[in-house]
């Protein structure tokens, strides 16, 4: 009976344990986050794949040169909340909430991100947020 709740355990936790490409899609997100907190445009320069398309809630899409200027001029000050990876071969999304903090107060929103496989690293393609509703 032990041992069947072990395995009962074991198979419980391997069900929800990250893949190695989303432990690596997760890593090269954090990246992102790190390059973008710290103005950092070489290494956003390696997160952000050529065609990128960096869309915000206001409705600007940004190329990968605009989004790197406007990343080091402000130095994202955003924080991630309930994040899911899900890897689809050499494609992933990230969704997430997350809260953009600024001189004017916080805004909500909700966040959706392609990465792309080049080569063997993950590469952000696509990012688009929403505005969340004002809480009732």
């Amino acid at each position: 009976m032990k041992s069947l709740l072990v395995l009962t355990v074991f198979a419980l936790g391997s069900a929800y344990a990250e893949t190695a490409d989303e432990a690596a899609v997760r890593a090269a997100h954090d990246a992102f986050l790190k390059a973008s907190k710290a103005g950092d445009g070489a290494a956003l320069g390696k997160v952000f794949a050529d065609g990128l398309q960096y869309s915000h809630s206001n409705g600007k899409v940004e190329d990968k040169q605009e989004a790197i200027a406007a990343l080091v001029k402000s130095k994202g000050n955003f924080e991630i909340h309930q994040q899911t990876i899900k890897v689809y071969g050499k494609a992933a999304t990230i969704r997430a909430k997350l809260t953009a903090h600024n001189p004017a107060g916080d805004i909500h929103l909700t966040m959706l991100q392609v990465w792309v496989k080049n080569g063997k690293d993950w590469q952000m393609a696509e990012r688009h947020t929403t505005r969340m509703p004002a809480a009732q």
